[in-house]
């Protein structure tokens, strides 16, 4: 792997070599077979990030996220928790370099690109926005989250995806359900690609868990 010392430019950044190659941008491929948390917060580090990503690009182009939109999302990556395994899903996820079925049956991995829970065409946004039980599960989540912390939060899609952002909820409060709406999109996937159930739960237990540790910045 070669790495790219802080006062160098990252003109060509290889991170492993491999045959997943995704293109991050004209100047940076990621190897995604051997690609690791590090190698992500390299280009966090280094990289100044702008919506004109292929990952972000497609996002706009469903959500309609303007520029300060996508300033306030990619500062995110370095607010919205203390986990590093997080941060790097919310990262992958951000420039969509996750895998789902349709990409593995792609890889020759899976025989088929249904999605596990209903049946459907799978896709980033199947899996995070259109699935039905998706939308049970996260309708759910913003119940009990609403109940549990005294509030009323109604979030659009992009917002589901990717936080909330502005003054209309207290500081405490927004990190809170950044990081709980984080928690729930890792889950939702995690077990999705695990082939495992998914409990609301379960869920609540694994995050309330998280909130004692301290897992919030």
């Amino acid at each position: 792997m070669i790495k790219a010392k802080d006062s160098v430019a990252l003109d060509k950044l290889f991170f492993t070599s491999g045959d997943e190659i995704f293109k991050f941008n004209d100047n940076v491929e990621i190897h995604l077979d051997k690609a690791r948390s590090k190698d992500f917060y390299k280009l966090l580090d280094n990289i100044t990030h702008t919506g004109n990503h292929s990952g972000p690009t497609k996002w706009s182009k469903r959500l309609s996220l303007n520029e300060d939109s996508w300033s306030n999302i990619f500062n995110s990556l370095k607010t919205v928790c203390k986990e590093n395994k997080l941060r790097e899903f919310h990262f992958k996820f951000i420039h969509r370099i996750i895998v789902t079925k349709r990409e593995l049956l792609k890889f020759g991995i899976k025989n088929d690109e249904e999605c596990l829970y209903c049946g459907q065409s799978d896709s980033i946004e199947h899996t995070s926005i259109e699935c039905t039980l998706t939308k049970t599960f996260v309708s759910n989540v913003l119940q009990w989250f609403d109940s549990t912390n005294a509030c009323r939060i109604t979030p659009p899609t992009a917002e589901i995806l990717f936080g909330v952002f502005g003054n209309s909820h207290d500081k405490k409060t927004t990190g809170k359900f950044n990081y709980t709406i984080l928690f729930m999109r890792h889950y939702l996937y995690s077990n999705k690609i695990n082939e495992k159930s998914i409990s609301l739960k379960e869920f609540v237990q694994k995050v309330e868990h998280k909130y004692r540790l301290g897992s919030i910045n």
